[in-house]
């Protein structure tokens, strides 16, 4: 945005949904980090050529009661009466590492107005956990069971993975939790992908899973680091035919922040699967100020 609006310095694609043949981004708009964060709604008719519905935010941080420093969208479904949702998580310290918490608003229509649920809708697991300390960046994939959510865990050290929550209604989950693993920090939940092994692109953190239902199973384009403070960063896939087993990509990295012209880093990334073409949308970091690729 211009110079003294809400999105001044920093844009990320937060949630992206194709949908009547129009792609919808509920793009997220901040001044600096960790500090308040709205919502903006943009479309598209081809993923390239994006138009500002209004120059307002739809959906502010104030808006959510629980929301302690800002919230960010991160995944969007539209359901079979015609409603809106939108799934965020919130950032609630400024300390590393922080506290977020995952959250769901609604909305007769994209432009708003939104509503959040009043409480969380997947919280931190218990101390001494695997994602004891942050659960965020969420996304949500109706399936014809359910939903199913791929979501970032971070433990007191600030590692993060990447775990799995199931759902009939998509407001109450459960984690997934392999039973052949009963001591801490997999005693109430386990990730369902892990770093790499040491030396690899991804040893340090993986996390910001994108999972897209395919004819042939599943696909996810995940964000992974080498080093453990989380900063070398690039993106990768892994595939899997049940959704919670997955086989790591020999192609890996596929994508780095070099492949953005300028750009030394890259942060929030969303992603789609519309008429079996991919598109991937990057929030590219040029001089501390980031925008849409």
């Amino acid at each position: 945005g211009q110079p003294g609006t809400w999105d001044d310095r920093f844009t990320d694609p937060g949630a992206v949904i194709y949908h009547d043949g129009m792609f919808h981004m509920f793009r997220n708009g901040f001044r600096g980090f960790p500090a308040t964060s709205q919502v903006g709604y943009v479309t598209s008719p081809d993923g390239y050529t994006w138009t500002k519905q209004g120059d307002e935010p739809i959906f502010k941080t104030s808006e959510v009661a629980y929301a302690k420093i800002a919230i960010y969208a991160s995944s969007a479904l539209v359901m079979e009466d015609g409603s809106w949702v939108i799934y965020f998580y919130t950032w609630d310290s400024s300390a590393f590492p922080g506290s977020s918490v995952i959250g769901r608003a609604t909305a007769s229509s994209p432009a708003g107005p939104w509503v959040a649920d009043p409480e969380p809708v997947l919280n931190p697991g218990a101390k001494g956990e695997w994602d004891a300390q942050q659960v965020l960046a969420p996304h949500v994939i109706q399936t014809t069971a359910g939903y199913v959510m791929y979501y970032s865990g971070a433990n007191a050290s600030g590692a993060q993975r990447i775990g799995m929550a199931t759902s009939a209604d998509g407001v109450q989950w459960t984690k997934y939790n392999d039973p052949a693993t009963a001591e801490a920090p997999y005693a109430e939940s386990d990730p369902v992908l892990q770093p790499g092994e040491t030396g690899a692109w991804d040893m340090g953190w993986v996390h910001q899973p994108r999972v897209l239902q395919t004819t042939d199973g599943w696909v996810m384009i995940y964000r992974g680091t080498k080093a453990t403070d989380g900063n070398s960063m690039a993106l990768g896939i892994a595939t899997s035919t049940d959704g919670i087993h997955w086989v790591k990509s020999a192609s890996n990295p596929v994508f780095k922040s070099t492949q953005i012209p300028r750009s030394r880093q890259f942060w929030f990334h969303s992603a789609l699967l519309v008429n079996d073409i991919y598109y991937l949308f990057v929030e590219g970091d040029i001089s501390q100020t980031t925008q849409i690729y």
